[in-house]
């Protein structure tokens, strides 16, 4: 064995170690997360008359935490950055941005959204983490993918509880802007397709995509995740869209780990 696959071995070693090492820290931090969240709606929608006191109490707590955990990730940020510039270990500073902003998001849901903020949260935090997951297990073609079909699910969930007002306007305003997320991978995927993978962004060259990626699957993507958020727009069964949304995730994640082996 000559020294250049030697040497090509301990990087490939190395950025496993790495990749594993980011999967333990958001696989950590969302079920610490989501064990917080938990908590907080128990005491937030289940509570007696006497405690009430405690509830009020609890309400200025999360208020005054929502404040201090965002500043808390703007400090976490602030040390990513300047570790990742020096060439430093960026996932102690990177998990604790991400933990921060989570719990400050979490309270932020419970102050101005209430039962259903934190409901949706406790739905967010896992999706994220199995995104997290996928990005660092498959392929970005893969990741893309889900992130679009949860994009799809979270607007059947957001239109299934307008029950008209400003909450049916939310979800209208939520399906729009999903839609335009969307249709930007779309074009993301478009100009990846012309350059073999690779999109110029910001004066840098990203490489988005494997060389042999199947962009017929991606635009597919695209269409099904469209079709779902007009879909629970104008009111189509939730049921019939979930199974549908679902369906399709399974079967790409199907797709891509024959593709992995």
């Amino acid at each position: 064995m000559d020294n250049n696959t030697k040497k090509k071995r301990a990087e490939k070693a190395k950025a496993e170690e790495a990749a594993l090492n980011r999967i333990l820290c958001w696989v950590t931090g969302g079920a610490v997360l989501e064990f917080l969240l938990l908590l907080l709606s128990r005491w937030w929608t289940y509570y007696t008359v006497d405690q009430i006191d405690f509830r009020v109490a609890l309400g200025t707590a999360v208020k005054i935490l929502a404040v201090a955990a965002l500043a808390c990730a703007a400090g976490g940020a602030y040390w990513w950055n300047n570790a990742r510039r020096s060439g430093k270990g960026t996932n102690l500073p990177g998990t604790l941005c991400l933990f921060m902003a989570g719990v400050s998001l979490s309270c932020f849901a419970a102050w101005f959204v209430s039962g259903t903020g934190l409901q949706l949260m406790s739905y967010a935090v896992p999706a994220v983490v199995v995104l997290a997951l996928i990005y660092y297990l498959y392929q970005h073609e893969f990741f893309l993918i889900a992130c679009q079909a949860t994009l799809a699910l979270l607007g059947i969930w957001f239109c299934s509880r307008t029950g008209g007002g400003s909450y049916q306007i939310l979800g209208y305003v939520y399906v729009v802007g999903a839609a335009v997320l969307v249709l930007a991978s779309a074009w993301l995927c478009r100009k990846a397709q012309e350059e073999q993978g690779k999109v110029e962004l910001g004066g840098r060259t990203w490489n988005l995509f494997s060389k042999d990626a199947n962009y017929g699957v991606l635009y597919a993507g695209a269409v099904a995740a469209l079709v779902t958020l007009i879909l629970a727009a104008i009111g189509i069964s939730q049921m019939i869209l979930y199974g549908v949304a679902v369906a399709w995730l399974l079967i790409m994640a199907v797709y891509y780990t024959v593709k992995l082996m």
